[in-house]
């Protein structure tokens, strides 16, 4: 393939995988509403409805509303949780924010880097990330088939949405390495191409 089709690959590659960094951002926002929702019913309503020692409201709220600042509640924030840290891995190394402990790395040359990042993405991280994508896409559809949910009072009905997110998340990241990879091998490209024109030149 040539530059200009993996070109066109990279973008679109860029376009999904922005989508995992939206739906990041949308989960954040939602976990800070539910832990306030959550501490505000719990200690602000709950506990003044206890405080004046309200029989019947506190009786009409645990009847319609128990859910609120319950089991379910505190669950969901894990979930929002799992589904930011989880779909941030791929869109965090897209943007090569992730955290490099390398001695030699830095004093490489671009083009060496690059193939550092070829390799390292080709040998350990792909093959990782499709064993995780194998046995965590079995570990959901139990839960899904099954309808598995843990049963106490008040928590959430079923368990596979979160378990859902495992192989997602591991897709995503798949899609970034695959992004770095053609990143890294049009730089050589683009480094091999000057070189041989500076050589044509002179």
């Amino acid at each position: 393939m040539n530059a200009s089709p993996l070109r066109i690959l990279l973008r679109a590659l860029n376009k999904l995988i922005d989508i995992s960094g939206y739906i990041c951002i949308i989960a954040l926002l939602l976990m800070i509403l539910n832990v306030f929702i959550d501490v505000f019913v719990r200690y602000a309503v709950f506990g003044t409805l206890q405080y004046f020692n309200w029989i019947a409201a506190i009786d009409w709220f645990n009847e319609h509303l128990s859910w609120l600042g319950g089991i379910g509640m505190q669950e969901l924030e894990w979930h929002f949780f799992s589904l930011m840290f989880l779909l941030g891995l791929g869109y965090t190394l897209r943007e090569n924010g992730h955290v490099r402990v390398d001695v030699l790395y830095d004093g490489f040359s671009r083009t060496t880097q690059a193939w550092i990042n070829i390799l390292g993405g080709l040998i350990f991280a792909l093959p990782f990330c499709v064993l995780i994508i194998y046995y965590s896409s079995d570990f959901f559809l139990d839960s899904y088939e099954s309808m598995e949910n843990k049963g106490d009072p008040g928590s959430l009905p079923r368990l596979w949405p979160v378990k859902l997110i495992l192989p997602v998340a591991f897709i995503f990241l798949v899609l970034s390495i695959i992004t770095v990879i053609i990143q890294e091998y049009l730089v050589i490209q683009e480094h091999k191409n000057n070189h041989s024109s500076q050589g044509d030149v002179s």
